[in-house]
């Protein structure tokens, strides 16, 4: 009976501490980057992974730099998918069909000329000011040997200052480093001359 009375005391008391916890917040609004203009062709394949981050950058929170530079997440605004995932997505978008080549999904399994290495550096909010940076790398597939390399980073200025307003700024960054990969892979990703000696 003691034995009985204690597990229900146990049980009590850890109930009471759950029903005190704060309920998640719920965003106000979700915000995704929108559809990509396709603007470039490729005469190669390239596997395009999904771009490391941190996890305050490539997350489904939007964080902001304050005045001391503490990073800070902003209420009320969340990405619709992780942002990392969001940008893996708009490069493969971004490629139109008239080249000899193809960008493909990492996920896929299928080989390639060429795979691209991405990271995030900066995706974050400044005030109304929104930033974005992305360190890419382009490797040989096969010997994985680094074929070309480049930081890209791209600002947009939101138009007023509420946090909508602010986290559609973010997208606009994000679609504008987006872009300017997307031409750097086309350039570099020269088509490879066909070995099997047919």
């Amino acid at each position: 009976m003691i034995r009985f009375l204690t597990i229900s005391a146990l049980l009590a008391a850890t109930a009471a501490c759950v029903s005190v916890l704060p309920e998640p917040e719920t965003p106000d609004g979700l915000y995704r980057f929108g559809a990509m203009a396709q603007q470039a062709s490729l005469d190669a394949t390239v596997i395009v992974r999904e771009p490391e981050a941190s996890r305050l950058f490539g997350g489904r929170a939007i964080a902001a730099e304050d005045s001391t530079g503490a990073l800070r997440l902003v209420r009320g605004v969340e990405w619709a998918d992780s942002a990392t995932r969001m940008m893996q997505v708009a490069l493969l978008d971004s490629f139109d069909s008239d080249g000899k080549g193809v960008a493909i999904a990492a996920e896929s399994g299928a080989t390639a000329d060429y795979e691209l290495a991405w990271r995030v550096s900066d995706f974050t909010l400044s005030g109304t000011t929104a930033r974005c940076g992305i360190e890419a790398t382009l490797l040989a597939a096969r010997t994985r040997d680094v074929v070309a390399q480049t930081n890209v980073s791209s600002r947009a200025d939101a138009s007023g200052s509420s946090n909508a307003s602010r986290a559609q700024a973010l997208a606009e960054a994000g679609r504008t480093c987006v872009r300017e990969v997307s031409r750097f892979v086309a350039a570099r990703a020269v088509a490879i001359p066909d070995q099997s000696g047919e």
